[in-house]
């Protein structure tokens, strides 16, 4: 059964939404509708601007996920790597290679591009609301600008938290680039999945205690990290 829609093709490559995205997506609008400034939309009074905004930041906050993919896949493809697909999930986005790199220069640079976009981008956002928003409270003047800084805002910690040094976080392909000048890729490959598990463990205990939403990323952490190292496994190890 395929789980998931193709919207558009950029660079040649499939452009797809899972259903999750989609179950997702109205959650998320919700979430900014209820949270308070400067992190969601409550003080507006008007409920239509209210949700609107909330419903388009949650579509561009997916759509930065997508730029922070495409970033990955453009250096792949300039690297002489093959992107199959890029899909967004529930939590982010995931760009499918048919084959890694194995030079781990190029992967490191390929595997930092992605949340390297994201700061920039993150940035340049908060930097416009500094500089152009004319109200003292964001929810006094244009909503329009309290969006720009919640977009930025989630973009920077979307770029620091990918470069944790974990899979399948962007940080653990950098750190399997600098275990490869060591060892085999495979090897390199387990050890960087192994460090991802411990990370997701100790996150879903620290979510035990703090919050539900940590238990949920730590799943799709373990997940995540697991698929990774079976798949390099399958591909090139000989049984």
């Amino acid at each position: 059964m395929n789980n998931s829609l193709q919207i558009a093709r950029i660079l040649g490559i499939p452009i797809k939404i899972h259903i999750s995205f989609l179950l997702v997506l109205p959650f998320f609008a919700w979430i900014f509708a209820i949270q308070q400034e400067p992190f969601g939309f409550a003080g507006i009074e008007s409920t239509i601007l209210k949700y609107s905004l909330s419903l388009l930041t949650a579509i561009l906050l997916f759509a930065s996920v997508l730029i922070h993919e495409l970033a990955h896949s453009y250096f792949s493809l300039r690297y002489g790597g093959s992107i199959s697909e890029i899909t967004l999930y529930l939590i982010g986005g995931v760009s499918s290679m048919k084959e890694e790199l194995h030079e781990p220069s190029k992967e490191a640079k390929m595997a930092f591009v992605g949340p390297l976009s994201s700061i920039i981008i993150g940035i340049v956002l908060l930097a416009f609301t500094s500089l152009f928003n004319p109200a003292a409270s964001f929810s006094d003047g244009v909503g329009l600008f309290l969006m720009i800084f919640i977009l930025g805002y989630i973009n920077i910690i979307l770029g620091l938290f990918n470069l944790i040094p974990a899979f399948p976080m962007d940080g653990g392909r950098i750190l399997r680039a600098f275990l490869a000048q060591r060892m085999d890729f495979v090897e390199a490959t387990q050890k960087a999945a192994t460090i991802g598990k411990i990370f997701a463990f100790l996150m879903g205990l620290a979510g035990l205690f703090m919050s539900f939403w940590l238990i949920l990323i730590a799943f799709f952490i373990y997940m995540g990290a697991s698929g990774e190292e079976q798949q390099v496994k399958n591909r090139y190890r000989r049984f």
